[in-house]
């Protein structure tokens, strides 16, 4: 039995947190390094101490890493690189791991077999390496030079469990090796449970692939064969070539009923004179030569790096005491199925789903425009019609008194509300004359009425799928500009125009990018970073020395490859990454975001070149034979970075949005926000759209969708008389 007084003793923690610290591994999943825990050590050893004490604990899932490991090359095989993967747990589990390694050890090592060298007090390779030569010179001529197939992936969870209470007697210590082991891996793909296997890069695994394989030890051995074990690679021993293909039977039979196998091509019976390789040594009839570099040890984390892309990982905020039979059958179904679990699942593993809550979208742009607001129409299944000089919305149900608004994005704090929890058949009133443009995501219907009026104010209005998808807009062409839209025409053939246009757009928006990422890094100063940010420095002087179109296009689409990467690793919230830009469809929760947020910035664009008459077809940088809209497309880009890239940096980091706030993924891999957290979004993006900033040709600040006017206008000015646009450039 464990002395569990013992174990949740201050003085057995602290030896176990200066034991994780001298190893001086890196951030789990939770992005805590051993530095910031230290910072308040104190504190953080006394809360897992009481974690542990009241059963609250649960440890977090592990961080894919991989290491570079030497393979075993064949004679005349080229030298070549092979990739071991690691599943690094928490520092805060770690220091639990290793709390309980303390007592572990006296209890298991004395019951472990001589034969076995690997994670043990006073052994090494080099013991093991010594043994084999003592048995050789004892005449076990004869060896079985084995390879176990992926042997810690293999281990099965039932008979570890099983062999580990046979050793300690103690349940509870079984159940803590099970939530260690059963915690899951985090992918790129999302959260793997695995069915079996123990992760490399534990601090119990070492002494759990010992337990697991202590039987086996004792078989060999007391067949009579030589065995010497070093963790999953051995090599048997025997007098005669009979001999050693009878212990080649015994091994497959013994292995079989483990749950593992060996290697085909990798085992083979040999002897010490056609020779073998065994722990980084050649074994030659008498001599052992050691291989070239063996034993010497890694500096840093050379050769470790994170296996694919960043994965998708989680934050937990109050576990569960108990698992609900519905969470452990569905956990179950997901471990069977042996495929990671999509970020909505992550509440499998103790994480909360956002409570569906009224959101209000509020605006600050009253002082300089009342009828620049936007009415968001999210909730499905209501309809916009007029009543005299009020929009009214029907379909849903008021609120109680007091309660926000979370039928309608409106950005009016003063309207009524709409809730599905009250009274039905109420309705929602606005005053047409505070609404400047509409923005209608999935089924909601617009009455023929509402339609006329919008018409006549020039209130566009937008169609979005409810992911948030154009589809198309409501405008009247009565409104056209025609001799501005009979200048833009004329531009389409002007290739020095387009020229100049297309570079102040790409200076504009891959300035702001990197004003960004220097912002983002003033105080984390991530390694590479800068070297990232020269390359885009880069590619904004070569814009200034090339006239081709495709050229510059090409020097964006290196640059934001570039911007990209570099804004993934400035992400801090754990739950998150970003590798690379991915659309239509987005496939992880960071792409969905940018997605979404550069959708409603394209919508906001398309609405102010309308009301400024411009034809919104007619592009500069953006050009197709296809109908779109190319110049709300041109005319957004400065704005990406200091607009929306800013706020998913922002929603992502301070963790106002979660894993679980996103969908499963669709047929296509597409994940996009779910209905509760599209309106949190919707009220954070009207928040940052609204905000004043400084604008360099007035005194005072204006909103940004103020300054998105100013330049439209200016653009529009620029078609007339030739002047340079002068894009707008975020200060850092």
């Amino acid at each position: 039995m464990l002395d569990w007084q013992m174990f949740l003793s201050a003085e057995n923690f602290r030896r176990a947190w200066n034991k994780v610290r001298a190893n001086h591994g890196c951030a789990g999943v939770d992005g805590e390094t051993i530095e910031a825990f230290e910072r308040n050590v104190d504190q953080n050893l006394a809360t897992l101490r009481r974690q542990l004490q009241t059963g609250t604990y649960q440890p977090m899932p592990l961080q894919s890493l991989r290491v570079a490991k030497k393979p075993r090359l064949q004679p005349g095989e080229p030298p070549k690189t092979e990739w071991r993967g690691l599943a690094v747990p928490t520092v805060r589990d770690r220091i639990v791991q290793q709390a309980l390694l303390n007592l572990l050890h006296p209890i298991l090592e004395p019951q472990f077999e001589t034969s076995s060298f690997a994670y043990r007090p006073g052994r090494s390779y080099k013991s093991a390496v010594r043994q084999v030569e003592q048995w050789r010179q004892q005449g076990y001529d004869w060896v079985l030079d084995a390879d176990v197939v992926k042997y810690f992936d293999n281990i099965q969870h039932s008979r570890l469990f099983a062999e580990l209470q046979e050793r300690v007697h103690d349940p509870a210590v079984g159940k803590l090796v099970e939530q260690w082991i059963g915690s899951g891996v985090t992918t790129a793909s999302g959260l793997i449970l695995p069915s079996k296997g123990i992760p490399q890069g534990s601090v119990v695994s070492p002494i759990l692939a010992n337990v697991y394989f202590d039987d086996f030890d004792e078989a060999v051995e007391d067949a009579g064969f030589k065995l010497v074990r070093y963790a999953d690679d051995f090599v048997i021993l025997a007098k005669s070539k009979s001999r050693i293909e009878k212990a080649q039977v015994l091994v497959d039979r013994l292995l079989e009923t483990m749950g593992l196998e060996l290697h085909p091509d990798k085992t083979r019976v040999t002897n010490f004179r056609q020779g073998f390789h065994f722990l980084g040594h050649t074994f030659v009839r008498s001599l052992v030569i050691q291989d070239q570099g063996k034993g010497k040890k890694r500096k840093g984390n050379e050769g470790v790096g994170v296996q694919g892309k960043e994965s998708p990982i989680l934050t937990y905020s109050d576990p569960p005491l108990q698992m609900t039979q519905i969470q452990q059958a569905l956990q179950e179904a997901i471990q069977a199925s042996k495929q990671p679990i999509p970020p909505p699942l992550y509440v499998v593993m103790g994480y909360k789903v956002r409570d569906e809550k009224p959101i209000q979208i509020e605006s600050k742009e009253w002082s300089w425009h009342t009828g620049m607001s936007t009415l968001y129409l999210v909730k499905q299944g209501t309809m916009l019609r007029k009543d005299h000089g009020r929009f009214v919305i029907e379909g849903g149900r008021l609120a109680a008194d007091g309660e926000k608004n979370e039928a309608d994005g409106r950005t009016n704090p003063k309207s009524k509300i709409l809730n599905p929890k009250s009274k039905p058949e109420q309705i929602l009133e606005i005053p047409i004359q505070e609404v400047g443009r509409i923005l209608v995501l999935g089924r909601v219907q617009l009455s023929t009425s509402a339609i006329e009026v919008c018409l006549e104010r020039q209130i566009p209005v937008i169609f979005m799928s409810q992911m948030g998808d154009y589809k198309g807009h409501l405008w009247s062409s009565e409104f056209c500009d025609l001799p501005t839209e009979a200048t833009q025409f004329g531009r389409r053939t002007d290739r020095h125009f387009q020229q100049i246009m297309a570079r102040q757009l790409l200076h504009g928006k891959l300035t702001n990018s990197r004003h960004l990422l220097l912002r983002l890094n003033r105080k984390r100063k991530v390694n590479g970073l800068a070297a990232k940010i020269h390359r885009i420095d880069q590619h904004i002087a070569a814009l200034a020395q090339t006239n081709d179109l495709n050229v510059m296009r090409g020097h964006e689409g290196s640059a934001a490859r570039l911007y990209f990467t570099a804004l993934g690793q400035l992400i801090t919230n754990p739950g998150f990454s970003l590798t690379e830009r991915t659309r239509r469809p987005p496939k992880d929760p960071v792409n969905s975001l940018l997605s979404f947020g550069y959708t409603l910035l394209f919508n906001n664009v398309l609405s102010l070149i309308l009301a400024e008459g411009l034809n919104p077809y007619l592009g500069n940088l953006h050009r197709s034979d296809r109908k779109e809209m190319h110049l709300a497309f041109d005319l957004m880009e400065e704005w990406r970075s200091p607009i929306v890239d800013s706020l998913v940096m922002t929603l992502v980091n301070k963790k106002i949005l979660r894993p679980t706030d996103f969908t499963f993924p669709n047929a296509e891999g597409g994940i996009y926000l779910n209905d509760v957290a599209r309106k949190v979004f919707l009220k954070y993006f009207e928040e940052r759209i609204s905000e004043e900033i400084a604008y360099p040709t007035l005194q005072q600040p204006v909103s940004y969708r103020r300054a998105i006017q100013l330049q439209i206008q200016q653009y529009k000015r620029c078609l007339q008389d030739s002047n340079p646009y002068q894009p707008f450039i975020r200060a850092t």
